[in-house]
């Protein structure tokens, strides 16, 4: 009698186990190439982008100079296509996400093939002109793009991504 009841008891865990409501994804934990147009980068504090370079790198929530970039882990590249004479200061604002383009064979920061997400950024003043691309350095053997988890996790602490759904 005693294991009629153990596995009653037994049964009754199952059944309630089955009921219990499952977590939710991780709203980060997404597929690559989830950053739609409309989606908000915020800047959150000041930037400089250095005299005769036309962006800054980001990885770790770090600020890193392009030859430091770690291969395998995710970095974004944030500034413009054109160098300038001068340094440029970059305040805390939002910046749009006007269009995203991906490219699975791109040459990354140091020449290799890599796989890149580039957002084309707004200012609030709807001025174009700003890019914001992400990538894996080192090469790969296919196209891996990153993830919105893998940007944040780059850019963290400087900016903000609200993605538009």
């Amino acid at each position: 009698m005693r294991s009629i009841g153990q596995v009653v008891i037994l049964l009754g865990i199952v059944v309630l186990t089955a009921c219990q409501p499952r977590p939710r994804p991780d709203p980060l934990a997404d597929a690559p190439q989830d950053v739609p147009t409309g989606s908000t980068f915020t800047l959150n504090r000041s930037v400089v982008i250095p005299a005769g370079s036309p962006a800054v790198y980001f990885q770790d929530a770090q600020l890193v100079d392009q030859p430091a970039l770690r291969p395998h882990y995710a970095f974004c590249r944030f500034g413009t296509d054109d160098p300038a004479n001068t340094a440029r200061e970059i305040k805390p604002q939002p910046f749009t996400v006007g269009a995203v383009d991906y490219e699975e064979q791109a040459s990354g920061p140091t020449g290799e093939a890599v796989s890149l997400t580039r957002m084309n950024l707004l200012t609030s003043q709807k001025v174009q002109g700003y890019n914001m691309t992400c990538g894996l350095p080192g090469a790969a053997e296919s196209a891996r793009f990153v993830t919105v988890s893998q940007i944040n996790g780059a850019v963290g602490g400087y900016f903000t991504l609200k993605r538009q759904f």
